[in-house]
Formats: C-alpha cells, sequence, structure tokens
C-alpha cells in the first residue's frame, strides 16, 4: 500500500496561501479546517462567485478527497445603487 506523507497542517497553510493568492477572495472572513483527507470552509464571501472559486481552490490542494463548502454570502448592498 502506499500511505501519504502530507500532514493536515501542511494542507491547511497550503489552501490558505492558495486562497489568499486569489485576486477575487478575502481570506480574512475564510475559516479553513482540514479533517484526514476533508476540508470545510466556513465564514463569509461576498458572491457566489467568490464561494465556488473557494471551493474550486480547496478541491486543487493535494490530498483533498472532501470539499464541505459552509461558506455564506454576505452582498453588500451599498454597492448596488
Amino acid at each position: 500500500t502506499i500511505k501519504s506523507e502530507t500532514k493536515e497542517e501542511i494542507q491547511r497553510e497550503d489552501i490558505e496561501n492558495a486562497l489568499n493568492r486569489n485576486w477575487s477572495l478575502s481570506i480574512e472572513n475564510i475559516n479553513v479546517k482540514v479533517h484526514h483527507h476533508k476540508v470545510t470552509l466556513t465564514g463569509t464571501v461576498g458572491s457566489w462567485y467568490q464561494k465556488d472559486e473557494a471551493t474550486r481552490i480547496a478541491w486543487n490542494a493535494a490530498g483533498v478527497w472532501e470539499v464541505d463548502n459552509e461558506l455564506e454570502i454576505e452582498y453588500d448592498y451599498a454597492l448596488i445603487d
């Protein structure tokens, strides 16, 4: 059998760094939790695009088998006027 040498802490940091590199996301409101091969995203984002983008980024991390995106969308209605 082949076992992965990756550690949860490294995966969490890799995901956080990837989220931070994305121009459309503000990571200050996103929390990343890793348990074995499952990533859970919580917090808030400003649009459906940002929620989908965070999911895509988490899925691209090495060793991820499942992503639970619990991010909530908070619209800034002041920008709509």
